[in-house]
């Protein structure tokens, strides 16, 4: 086995890595990429920017305990379930501490009512801010493959500019805004296939 193939063996999935052992090395590169995603679900369920960062430490100190003893069975609830639970009942145990150490409360942060959402609900907002998240870490990528317009001509057309506009904003011809177009489409599926694989638990046992 070449170089290569190793390192993309040993990239397939660092969930699995991290999980043979607190003091792993994947869980650094792990962390890197869950620590924005858990950020941007803390936002979205209404936690004060201010809060976010403490909040969102806590979120991962509780994954780094937790995660040698998840069990994953993809047949019965994927590991972003199990995430979702975990956000949540952190959230809810920091918010009462913080009442009960009679902390004063900014008017921009919530309530405990406000956090006790239905859960299915939570978890379907995790599986959205998840996809894109995935998306945002292959764009990414690949600013640092593409030279050139190549990113900024896929994004501006994915936003609803046309191929005549980007083309005058960008000094290039409408012919090369398609080509970039398209190359840069091909590419990020494929660098969001690779990320999936890297990030998430596979959803059984062949697939691994």
């Amino acid at each position: 086995m070449n170089i290569q193939s190793h390192n993309l063996l040993t990239r397939i999935s660092l969930l699995e890595l991290a999980q043979s052992g607190k003091d792993h090395p994947a869980w650094e590169e792990l962390l890197g990429y869950y620590e924005p995603f858990i950020g941007r679900i803390l936002t979205h369920m209404g936690v004060a920017r201010s809060d976010v960062d403490d909040v969102c430490q806590l979120v991962l100190m509780r994954l780094w305990k937790d995660l040698v003893n998840y069990q994953h069975e993809p047949q019965r609830a994927r590991f972003r379930t199990w995430l979702s639970h975990l956000i949540h009942s952190t959230l809810v145990d920091w918010h009462r501490k913080r009442r009960r150490d009679r902390q004063t409360v900014d008017t921009g942060s919530i309530e405990v009512d406000q956090l006790l959402i239905d859960q299915p609900e939570l978890e379907m907002q995790i599986e959205a801010e998840w996809k894109e998240h995935i998306v945002d870490l292959a764009l990414e990528r690949l600013r640092t493959i593409f030279s050139g317009n190549a990113v900024d001509v896929f994004v501006r057309s994915v936003e609803g500019e046309s191929a005549a506009e980007i083309s005058q904003e960008l000094n290039i011809s409408e012919e090369s805004v398609y080509v970039l177009k398209h190359r840069v489409k091909k590419r990020l599926v494929r660098e969001a296939y690779e990320l999936r694989r890297e990030l998430e638990f596979p959803d059984s046992k062949s697939s691994s």
